[in-house]
């Protein structure tokens, strides 16, 4: 841990006119500049890890709080990975105390994240933390320096334009609270000055030295080296991230205008007169709508069976328990396993939940009459093979097979859509229809059957 450099009293923090330098005013307006849709009267909570940079970013808050009501508290996250990491929990009291700031310490266990590496499994546990916060936005004291070690570390991973924007300077974490980084501009320089100008302590993470983590070795032995050839490369990576956000925004903006054309339904239409990149770009939009975030090498997997399998073929790419289907140039998103629905004996209800869906009956001019719905022995049954439906007073009995083909319901809804049985023989098909025999006659009140698996 450093030792503490200056530890001024809550009385005079700021009265000193050696802290009041031109630094000082020129930090405290940049942080007051990048607040300014937050206050006055809000809940501000910093992220306190006692590191230089969180240091300065609560010596900021502290004294930006004299010039306008807010309520600050500051979380550190204890992590325990670092024989020191109790010192630095109570060095996070100590300091949010002086400051006349609240902190509380969680402890957290990487136990349920290793697979993701250590770094991935503190960074996802700290943000199971962040996301926990009750406060109108959290702060987050990542610099410029942290920023051009991002673009770089996520151009050498081959990520696309999201992953070269970097860190967003403002985002929505959760419903509840955003993240805002408000020294995304300023270097770390520029905060090692202020430290020292403000007598300030702070903590160093041994673990920093540690060059085996990818970001560590950008750190010291990367940028160091890129510095004698390029003294202002983290500046310059920084403004990349900046180009690669509006780049990456404009497509968005592009793929929401595309996506009127290409779903309806929630189904992706394959055949819509798009030029490919527009098309690629709508696709892997939708499918980050759906909450599929598929990698560079499963996303053009999903082009090649989707643009380019066979006619006729029913392709699908299976991505982390969901499917991504396609049927007749048009893309569905399904469960992997696709079960055939279970028999099941029910009285009659508006919504009837089963262990695999709802059937859901909706009031309908050619649907089956309510009193014979109530009456009759209704039977939710599963697909043998062979059925048919005559769907046309007077005209033939067709098989459910043709039906669906010309209805163009996949093959995987086929599976698992009961059929309505009523008094032992089938009456309808949701999707398809009712047989004309059950159909209702003219005045009635009739209702068909709509399925919506889970």
């Amino acid at each position: 841990m450093a030792s503490l450099k200056k530890k001024p009293s809550p009385d005079g923090l700021f009265a000193d006119c050696r802290t009041r330098s031109l630094q000082f005013d020129k930090l405290l307006g940049r942080v007051e500049q990048k607040l300014s849709r937050f206050l006055p009267h809000s809940t501000l909570c910093v992220g306190l890890s006692g590191g230089l940079d969180s240091m300065v970013l609560l010596h900021l808050l502290a004294a930006l709080r004299q010039r306008q009501p807010f309520v600050l508290r500051a979380i550190h996250v204890h992590h325990g990975l670092s024989e020191y990491a109790d010192e630095w929990a109570q060095f996070a009291l100590d300091s949010a105390a002086q400051l006349r700031v609240e902190c509380n310490v969680e402890r957290v266990s990487l136990a349920p994240y290793l697979k993701q590496g250590v770094e991935g499994a503190a960074r996802t546990a700290r943000y199971e933390v962040f996301a926990r916060q009750t406060c109108d936005v959290l702060l987050l004291a990542q610099h410029r320096d942290d920023q051009a070690e991002t673009v770089l570390l996520n151009l050498l991973r081959g990520s696309g334009l999201r992953g070269l924007a970097a860190m967003p300077e403002y985002r929505r974490l959760n419903e509840h609270v955003g993240i805002l980084r408000p020294l995304l501009d300023i270097s770390r320089a520029e905060l090692a000055e202020y430290a020292a100008e403000q007598g300030l302590a702070w903590v160093e993470d041994e673990s920093n030295l540690d060059s085996r983590y990818d970001r560590n070795f950008l750190r010291n032995e990367i940028f160091p080296a890129l510095r004698t050839v390029w003294p202002s490369a983290n500046a310059t990576l920084a403004r990349v991230a900046v180009h690669a956000a509006e780049a990456d925004e404009l497509l968005q903006e592009l793929a929401v205008a595309d996506l009127v054309q290409c779903v309806e339904g929630g189904v992706f239409d394959l055949s819509v007169d798009l030029s490919p990149l527009r098309l690629r770009n709508a696709l892997r939009f939708w499918l980050t709508q759906q909450g599929l975030q598929l990698d560079a090498r499963a996303f053009e997997e999903l082009i090649r069976i989707a643009l380019f399998a066979a006619i006729d073929a029913q392709p699908a790419l299976v991505w982390r328990g969901r499917a991504i289907r396609r049927y007749r140039q048009k893309l569905y998103i399904t469960a992997a396993e696709q079960a055939a629905f279970a028999d099941a004996l029910m009285p009659w209800q508006l919504e009837m939940r089963v262990a695999s869906g709802v059937l859901a009956w909706r009031e309908a001019a050619l649907g089956i009459e309510l009193s014979r719905l109530q009456q009759g022995r209704l039977e939710l049954r599963n697909r043998l093979g062979g059925e048919s439906l005559r769907l046309h007073v007077g005209g033939p009995r067709r098989s459910l097979k043709q039906l669906y083909q010309e209805a163009a319901v996949p093959p995987w809804l086929r599976l698992n859509t009961p059929l309505v049985y009523l008094d032992g023989e089938l009456a309808a098909v949701p999707g398809l229809g009712v047989d004309a025999v059950f159909r209702a006659g003219n005045g009635q009140q009739a209702f068909t059957p709509h399925w919506r698996p889970d």
